[in-house]
């Protein structure tokens, strides 16, 4: 992998972390989505890494755009440099990308957790959506992708006070999925990589599709089905049902 400045990349065995890691308390300037999405793409390539962890500071996770940049800002600079568009590039990323927010996750740094497939916060994560604050409004997908999560009222709660949730209402919202004593937070986020990039790469790959397809149901209960009676032939059904009969642990393709 490139040397990255504002970001640190590290490859395990099965599973890769990435850090936000700037000098300016992790904000997300361009530099650093770039970063981001040039890392998750070449990860993505690589045939042995099944998920990507992303975390960031014990204070900041990401407090989101970087306020001085958006300054000079205007829409047509915007439009020129495709602005945010590498966080939508997410989307395309096939296996599981899981934030682990320590800190505050605020504005398109909430978004950027938005953006992956699962969200474990440290019992003293905070979120928020304080574009409002700034005359402006979300512009990552902050009244978008959180309908994934939670509730039309919940959002405009957050978008329209620009208030800010700590994480036991994060999950109340549905938003987050875990929470984790601040002390245990680094352990837990080694085992739990360790433990999703245990499982064999195309389910969770599948999963991964399945789950954020946007069809109607019928046509998605179709596709669920279809990709059901794919892995029926895989060599990974052969090796985990064997080893589960013999319980021995299964050595995935």
């Amino acid at each position: 992998l490139m040397n990255y400045k504002n970001i640190k990349v590290e490859k395990r065995e099965n599973y890769a972390i990435i850090e936000i890691a700037n000098n300016k308390n992790n904000s997300l300037d361009q530099k650093t989505l770039n970063e981001i999405g040039d890392a998750t793409k070449n990860l993505n390539k690589s045939k042995e890494i099944k998920c990507i962890g992303l975390i960031g500071g014990p204070k900041f996770f990401s407090p989101g755009a970087d306020i001085k940049e958006l300054e000079k800002l205007d829409s047509k600079k915007a439009k020129k440099q495709k602005l945010f568009s590498k966080v939508d590039d997410l989307q395309k990323i096939d296996i599981p990308i899981i934030s682990f927010v320590e800190g505050y996750a605020l504005g398109g740094g909430f978004e950027l957790a938005l953006s992956s497939d699962l969200i474990i916060a440290s019992s003293e994560a905070k979120f928020g959506l304080p574009e409002i604050n700034l005359g402006l409004i979300p512009g990552i997908g902050g009244t978008q992708k959180t309908k994934k999560f939670t509730s039309n009222q919940n959002i405009k709660y957050l978008a329209m006070s620009g208030e800010i949730i700590d994480a036991e209402t994060a999950m109340k919202y549905g938003i987050v999925s875990q929470i984790i004593p601040k002390e245990n937070f680094k352990e837990f986020t080694l085992n739990f990589l360790n433990t999703i990039s245990s499982k064999p790469k195309k389910s969770l790959q599948v999963i991964k599709y399945l789950v954020n397809s946007e069809d109607n149901l019928k046509k998605s209960l179709i596709k669920e089905r279809q990709e059901f009676y794919k892995l029926l032939d895989s060599e990974n059904k052969k090796i985990g049902i064997k080893s589960f009969l013999n319980k021995t642990k299964p050595n995935w393709k």
